[in-house]
């Protein structure tokens, strides 16, 4: 038998690559030669590796994009996540687990979801399971507790196509062009103090010089780290990936690039340019991601307080929705300023008012009109009664007053804050036409609707004639004067459109533009018509805000009406039961939106004849009312009403009484014995 030795000479292989090559190149049968994970060499310098010859196959695994280039674009294939159903199939193969129960099938899909559906870790999952080391019930407890070891393998390095929010290049940008704070507030310290600029460089010219930036995304797209979004300049990594590189830094390596994180994205929120809403929904999430890192290390003292991020991620996170994380931002900026500054420091007494107006969005309207009460005396004590804080002030304490049901209080603040505004700014003043309209929708609130249709149309003309008709205030005067007009569906069609066509279908504003119209086709009957535009808000919301941004819920318990309007009612206590629920969750059980939700249900309840469901809930819904708005609110009058008719429903018919002469005597006691009183409406809109 020829030796193996002899085979080689014969062919001429000398133990070196060229000869190799040489050797498979002159082979007249087929071939596949395969370069597996070919991550470190370029290109060029594995092309030297190809041999010559058209017969072969070759197969090239890398996590490096650049290795495209050596083939045709229909020759390369991109392997993509997973679906979850492969997923689990090759969890429980690896798992060496034939026959599963349907425990195990539940126990499989939360190892997957955990993991992101990436194969890899998936498969390593199985082999851990398989080994006996822990069960398929118990993987995610170990998983969780050495994480590190687990994913301990290089191969994590490399990332599958995973849609996470992306990293945008403007967050750089923005932060770069931050100009140092040449009159610094005394003793406060500051982040943008802390930016390290050798990597935000500028042009001559004082513009981003994004060279440096580009050339170490193009580093980390070439080893698959990172991923192009669906747009330039938009990049994401893998969160496993993620995980892999933070969990080989030591503590203080995080700290400091964690650090680095929380400086870069609070000098990246500029106050004095008008940012993109899309690059603030962005950068929230990156945001509340940072702070996050802080409490799942157990390192809440992890970054010392900085003032400008504070006051920044405060009202950011108030703006976007999440008011209650916002509110301990808030919380602590007025603290340390009126500890370091002092108590009448403008600075503080701007601190204190940015408290009050997330207090009023979180509902807290008592502790709103304290703050406001204390913001509108320190200014006016300091400033002087026409100063333009000090009548902004008026104005912020009017609508907390509104929010209270205290309409008169509320129309007198709103009569001078017109007045002054009208004097000092005059009456073409963007500032004194935004007064007109607020002391419309007071009038409106009031009973008083032709005031308010005058004041409204007042506002429209100035703003057209200001402004243009395109503007996107001039619309929102437009859409304003729509409610409840007689031509209210034809405004707002014309809205909408203008809306779609200046700002986009996405914008916010164009979507709360198709949810009046909406509410608008309710008010007329035409149901199927307004679920229509309700499920297309739901989406758009769910899918650009959350499905945990009030305003996607606030979307779910519009449709829900809808669809109890169209009497289907087992729907709409579906959808309400999610509404409730995720508000008590999320805003809190005293919340009035909350107590809005739980009104609505105690409806639908009482539409499906289970009253003695609508009586529990409606008693608790008075009783919060009650406390939270006083018992002269409208909304209070309401609840008093909704109760009455349902203990009517159940036969109890002296507290039914009762109930309903308590609600009159109110009633004249607020509006006067003449006076002609409308019941608002329980609606989310």
């Amino acid at each position: 038998m020829e030796t193996l030795k002899g085979i080689g000479q014969s062919c001429g292989l000398d133990g070196s690559p060229e000869s190799a090559l040489k050797w498979i190149g002159s082979l007249k049968e087929n071939y596949v030669l395969i370069f597996d994970n070919a991550d470190v060499l370029s290109p060029a310098a594995l092309e030297v590796y190809f041999p010559r010859g058209m017969r072969g196959n070759i197969l090239i695994t890398s996590r490096n994009s650049a290795m495209m280039s050596l083939t045709s674009p229909e020759s390369s294939l991109e392997v993509t996540e997973m679906k979850e159903g492969d997923a689990i199939g090759l969890l429980l193969k690896a798992s060496c687990l034939k026959s599963p129960t349907s425990d195990v099938q539940i126990e499989a899909s939360k190892i997957v979801k955990k993991l992101f559906c990436f194969p890899l870790a998936i498969d390593q999952a199985g082999a851990y399971i398989a080994s006996g080391a822990t069960t398929i019930g118990d993987y995610l407890a170990k998983y969780s507790e050495h994480r590190k070891t687990l994913l301990s393998h290089s191969e994590f390095t490399g990332a599958s196509k995973y849609n996470r929010t992306g990293i945008t290049e403007e967050i750089f940008s923005y932060a770069a062009l931050e100009k140092d704070d040449t009159t610094p507030m005394s003793n406060l310290p500051l982040a943008s103090s802390l930016l390290d600029r050798r990597l935000l460089p500028l042009h001559e010219k004082g513009t981003w010089d994004n060279f440096i930036f580009r050339e170490g995304i193009r580093i980390l797209l070439s080893f698959s780290l990172i991923k192009r979004g669906p747009s330039d300049d938009v990049y994401a990594m893998h969160p496993l990936v993620h995980t892999w590189g933070r969990d080989r830094l030591t503590l203080n390596e995080r700290k400091k690039c964690c650090l680095m994180v929380y400086v870069t994205l609070s000098c990246s929120l500029r106050w004095d340019v008008g940012q993109p809403y899309g690059f603030w929904r962005t950068l929230v999430t990156h945001v509340r991601a940072n702070m996050e890192y802080f409490k799942s290390e157990g390192n809440q003292n992890i970054i010392s307080y900085t003032d400008d991020a504070y006051e920044k991620f405060g009202w950011l996170l108030r703006v976007q929705g999440y008011s209650k994380e916002a509110e301990a931002l808030q919380t602590e900026v007025l603290d340390k300023r009126n500890k370091i500054l002092g108590a009448e420091h403008p600075h503080t007494i701007f601190a204190m008012a940015s408290l009050a107006s997330t207090n009023g969005n979180l509902g807290k309207y008592t502790e709103a009109e304290k703050l406001e009460l204390q913001v509108l005396d320190k200014r006016n004590r300091i400033f002087g009664m026409e100063h333009p804080d000090t009548i902004l002030a008026m104005a912020d304490l009017a609508a907390t007053y509104k929010n209270l049901g205290k309409y008169n209080d509320a129309e007198k603040l709103e009569i001078q804050v017109l007045e002054k505004r009208n004097r000092i700014l005059g009456v073409e003043h963007l500032d004194t036409i935004l007064s007109i309209g607020n002391l419309a929708a007071t009038n409106s609130k009031l009973g008083k609707y032709k005031e308010a249709k005058k004041l409204e149309i007042q506002v429209l003309n100035a703003r057209k004639r200001i402004l243009g008709v395109e503007h996107p205030d001039t619309i929102l005067a437009m859409a304003n004067l729509a409610t409840g007009y007689t031509n209210a569906e034809k405004l707002g069609i014309q809205v909408l459109n203008a809306r779609e066509r200046i700002l986009g279908v996405e914008h916010p504003d164009t979507i709360l533009a198709m949810a009046n119209l909406a509410f608008e086709y309710s008010s007329v009957g035409k149901y199927k018509e307004a679920e229509k535009l309700e499920i297309q808000v739901l989406e758009k919301r769910n899918r650009i805000l959350g499905v945990e941004h009030p305003d996607t819920i606030f979307s779910m318990g519009n449709l829900a009406a809808t669809i109890r309007d169209l009497g289907r009612y087992k729907e709409a206590e579906k959808l309400e039961i999610q509404v409730l629920n995720a508000r008590k969750r999320i805003l809190g059980v005293e919340h009035p939106d909350t107590i809005y939700a739980m009104a609505n249900l105690a409806e639908t309840n009482s539409n499906m004849g289970k009253y003695k469901e609508a009586e529990k809930l409606e008693i608790q819904v008075l009783d919060a009312r009650k406390r939270i708005l006083g018992v002269e609110h409208p909304n209070t009058i309401q609840a008093m009403e909704k109760l009455a008719v349902t203990l009517i429903c159940l036969g109890k018919y002296e507290e039914a009484q009762k109930l309903v002469i308590q609600a009159q005597e109110v009633k004249s006691t607020v509006l006067g014995a003449e006076s002609h009183y409308i019941s608002a409406t329980v609606s989310n809109v």
